[in-house]
């Protein structure tokens, strides 16, 4: 073999073919996805990894959802949702608020790590279904589905931290922390109407970021094409979208 030839043979597309190089590690994710995002979805193509980032998603949470906890109204929040519900008296209104002020914190904190944890298991089978179903040669695995559902998470790092010096430094009253940060369209708008204020949260800087990086993330970790990345991408705006509305506080 001439020896001007590189050890490491690289297809067209530039993934390497020989040699399997490290996993990025946590702090190249985290520059990864805001200075070479293509460079990074490669190499986790090469080797898959998805833990570290979601680990992130975990602890910037329990943060965030400390701090709001410190400070949100439980009486102004769940009053009016439990007032709905014509079953229960006053007296038992009262008493599941005085339960959920008291353990308002150790709830938040165990229902962060399940809705992240299931949030990119399910985004993950259903990047993996999806590419399972393409005719694509090149068949990804499903470590390479959950990084892609994960990584591109990392997006959010500032918005989560954003969140959290809101609910530290203004009001929080009955207001949930996507109500308070200010760089969706809802935060100016203010619309009455609760679904029609989560729809316009949607638009985001920070979502429309996060959407890009799974487009990248499903063509060079999971080596879909680019028609085949723009469905999967559009299936995943789709289930984010419909998941926020419907469940919006």
């Amino acid at each position: 073999m001439d020896a001007s030839i590189p050890a490491v043979a690289l297809e067209p597309s530039g993934y390497p073919t020989r040699q399997k190089s490290p996993a990025p590690t946590l702090w190249e994710q985290i520059l990864g996805v805001y200075t070479e995002p293509v460079a990074l979805f490669r190499r986790l193509a090469v080797a898959p990894a998805w833990g570290h980032a979601l680990w992130v998603m975990i602890v910037f949470g329990w943060i965030l959802m400390s701090v709001w906890g410190w400070r949100v109204d439980v009486d102004a929040l769940q009053r009016p949702i439990l007032e709905q519900n014509a079953q229960l008296t006053a007296t038992q209104i009262d008493q599941t608020i005085a339960v959920s002020s008291r353990f308002i914190l150790p709830i938040g904190i165990v229902s962060v790590m399940i809705r992240n944890l299931l949030a990119v298991l399910g985004l993950g089978l259903v990047f993996w279904v999806f590419a399972l179903s393409t005719t694509s040669s090149r068949k990804s695995t499903f470590l390479h589905a959950m990084s892609a559902a994960t990584v591109p998470n990392l997006i959010f790092v500032p918005y989560t931290v954003m969140a959290t010096v809101m609910c530290a430094t203004t009001h929080v009253g009955a207001r949930i922390p996507e109500r308070l940060a200010p760089s969706g369209l809802a935060y100016y708008l203010r619309p009455d109407e609760p679904r029609v204020y989560a729809l316009a949260a949607q638009v985001d800087p920070f979502l429309a970021a996060y959407f890009v990086m799974i487009f990248l993330a499903l063509r060079h970790t999971m080596r879909m094409t680019r028609s085949q990345a723009v469905m999967g991408t559009a299936l995943a705006v789709f289930l984010t979208v419909a998941w926020k509305v419907y469940f919006w506080v």
